[in-house]
């Protein structure tokens, strides 16, 4: 075991020389990839599990004969998984969104796990010293973190069911409880993702990074409520995949709970009788449907279930099943036609937003004991649709979202008896073919969504794509829209759009510089939406490098000339947190030299910088670019001098176009002068100004 002993002993020391590392480097060092933290939930159980298994051997030394050589190794693979967990826990700890406190507790358990287990590796004396100690520390760690994860409160046992009555108080018997199993983990003192905590009533008002989360009375604009409805691969989709995902029933809850007021105090009573049937469904008079069919074999179950597609019983002894269809880009016709297998026991059939054709729904057709059917936001059309006639059992169709007219209704519903409720808002169907097939065909319920009389509904506003905001050559800023057939009207000068005359695009905007981007959503029939600001740079050209002439101010010295460079926009400064994304200068002005692999002809230079007055920090007086084929042969090709400021102003980043005219050069100098005297209108009048820039950019 020598051989191995040396290896690991390696390997080991090269862990915790690189934790050391991280520890002193912590504040500035950045993620070699991204994501690469979400490792550390995964290793942790590693040092767990042989912590444990090195401390259970002492109880039975008396039976190993090779005990010390299997001790010394438990520990030296103990130490090793100890020290990878501390590591992974400093890259997760990066993606912020945890309290500091609770997060310095955990972080400094976890490396005292690894230094325990490390020492006691060189020490080889007093084994079950070092894995008692070892084992006590673990206890720790893992108490701190799981009260990260899961809230403080997570070893709180016996807690008692709550009765559910007409007096009970919807927030606190109801929606609290939802609130804390599937949302308070990410959501607490400890853990605050999205700057969000859902611990209180007065976190929840606060609400997070984009205001409140829900508008009372507006589900269908509330945060809340169009997160947790976003499909389960969505980015934004609430709770995140992987964590335990709220139920229909409990989307519904929070759902009508928002739209019926959102009130804290307000009784199950006093909410609507179809809140109070979804609460308290035992007062129903329901009956199970027994079906004739004999159930599916477990084998023939297990063929037609796949990763993307769930086929599960409607209810326990119940031979009739249920197949659910998720991940559009997933989706194989294959998967739907292997359905025949189970086409006398399937009654319900979910594939709404897949991609399914007309073609596909023939094979729909074929599943003769079909009695839910949900097709929303699919590429069915009339045609399509037509095929449905002979379904005799189907007593519920939502086909909202497609291109479905009354021509094709007309003609599918005398072929389906059983039909009771179809959905069909954002269809073709006017307000008038609605009224005539509600006429025509008044056994079926036609669901066309909330349309208030005489009102005009707003559309919601566009959803940016673009996850960074400064755009490299070719990338355009993009948006979408949750609706079909969005024009987006826009403008590049912070004007407001007109949802008319206003340029006008489908998803995607062509920047050429700096711009103040206001975008609003239209639709044929709705009123356009608020607009959203976005402030979005462009880079049309890359320099090779770049070099500071100047020396930054200690406090901001970010990463060099390259943080000048890096498409990071700068971060707001949070108390007691080293910021590395801005370069301030103080004593200095800023001079730098970009250097581009050849000549290169560029139309402009984008200055990003930070005007936060109430702080000091003012835009540069004046900026001057110089070009030339040599950094020691360089000319002034133009200056220009910001506008200043004229009273005391809060955190704002800002940028500076300065058009050059189109003469190559390989060189280019850019000096931009810091304000000397603060004016009068700050405390520190006199006294020279912060200058802070994040970017240079050429256009």
């Amino acid at each position: 075991m020598g051989k191995v002993e040396k290896i690991g002993n390696l390997i080991l020391w090269s862990l915790q020389g690189f934790l050391i590392f991280l520890l002193i480097f912590q504040s500035s060092f950045a993620l070699p990839l991204a994501g690469i933290g979400h490792l550390h939930p995964l290793i942790l159980h590693m040092p767990i599990g042989f912590g444990v298994l090195l401390l259970g051997l002492f109880g039975i030394k008396k039976h190993l004969a090779s005990f010390e050589v299997l001790a010394e190794f438990l520990l030296l693979i103990t130490a090793i998984f100890s020290t990878l967990t501390a590591i992974f826990g400093l890259f997760l700890a990066k993606d912020g969104g945890y309290e500091t406190s609770a997060l310095d507790w955990h972080q400094w358990s976890g490396v005292a796990v690894s230094f325990v287990y490390f020492i006691w590796v060189l020490v080889r004396k007093n084994l079950i010293v070092g894995a008692a100690l070892g084992f006590i520390a673990l206890i720790f760690a893992g108490h701190t973190g799981a009260s990260i994860t899961h809230g403080e409160d997570y070893l709180r046992f016996g807690t008692q069911a709550t009765e559910i009555t007409s007096e009970s108080v919807v927030f606190e018997d109801i929606v609290q409880p939802i609130l804390k199993a599937k949302c308070e983990s990410c959501h607490n003192d400890q853990k605050t993702k999205g700057a969000l905590k859902m611990n209180s009533i007065a976190n929840l008002m606060k609400g997070g990074k984009h205001g409140p989360i829900w508008k009372a009375g507006d589900a269908l604009n509330s945060h809340l409520v169009q997160r947790i409805k976003l499909p389960m691969n969505a980015k934004e989709h609430m709770p995140p995949l992987g964590k335990a995902q709220l139920t229909p029933d409990e989307i519904t809850i929070l759902t009508l709970w928002v739209k019926e007021g959102a009130s804290f105090e307000k009784k199950l009573g006093d909410f609507s009788p179809d809140f109070q049937k979804l609460i308290r469904p035992a007062e129903l008079k329901a009956e199970t449907k027994v079906y004739d069919f004999a159930a599916a074999s477990e084998s023939t179950l297990a063929s037609v279930n796949t990763p993307y597609c769930t086929v599960y019983p409607i209810a326990n002894e119940s031979p009739a099943l249920q197949a659910d269809f998720y991940v559009a880009a997933k989706f194989d016709p294959k998967t739907l036609s292997d359905l025949a297998q189970v086409s006398e026991q399937l009654v319900g059939l979910q594939l709404s937003k897949m991609p399914i054709k007309n073609a596909d729904v023939n094979l729909v057709s074929k599943f003769v004991n079909l009695e839910k059917l949900n097709l929303n936001f699919t590429s069915v059309d009339d045609a399509g649709l037509e095929q449905l006639g002979g379904l005799n059992s189907l007593e519920q169709l939502a086909i909202s979202g497609t291109k479905t007219g009354r021509s094709s209704l007309t003609k599918l519903l005398p072929k389906l008896p059983a039909l009771k409720q179809i959905h069909v808002w954002s269809t073709n169907l006017s307000a008038g073919d609605l009224t005539a097939l509600r006429k025509q065909f008044p056994k079926v319920s036609f669901d066309a969504g909330y349309i208030p009389k005489e009102e005009t509904l707003q559309i919601n506003p566009p959803i940016l794509v673009n996850e960074n905001l400064i755009l490299k050559p070719g990338e355009k800023l993009t948006f979408k829209h949750t609706l079909r057939d969005v024009l987006f009207r826009y403008t590049l000068n912070d004007s407001l759009p007109d949802s008319l005359q206003s340029p006008s695009t489908k998803g995607s905007i062509a920047i050429t510089n700096f711009a103040k981007v206001r975008i609003l959503a239209t639709k044929d029939g709705w009123r356009a939406s608020k607009p959203i600001d976005v402030r979005v740079y462009k880079s049309q050209f890359i320099p090779a490098r770049m070099d500071l002439l100047s020396k930054p101010d200690p406090k901001y010295p970010a990463a060099g000339g390259s943080s000048l460079m890096d498409f990071v926009i700068g971060a707001r400064e949070v108390k007691g947190v080293p910021n590395f994304t801005w370069l301030g200068f103080k004593e200095a002005d800023l001079d730098v030299i970009a250097t581009f692999e050849k000549s290169t002809s560029v139309h402009g230079v984008t200055l990003s910088y930070l005007e936060k007055t109430d702080s000091d920090v003012f835009p540069p007086v004046k900026v001057e670019v110089w070009g030339g084929e040599s950094p020691d042969k360089m000319r002034l090709i133009t200056s220009v001098k910001p506008v200043q400021p004229k009273e005391k102003s809060g955190y704002s980043a800002r940028g500076i176009n300065i058009p050059i005219p189109a003469n190559p050069a390989k060189y280019y100098r850019i000096k931009a002068e810091r304000l000397k005297r603060l004016p009068a209108f700050v405390d520190n009048k006199g006294k020279g100004a912060w200058l802070r820039v994040d970017e240079l950019l050429f256009y």
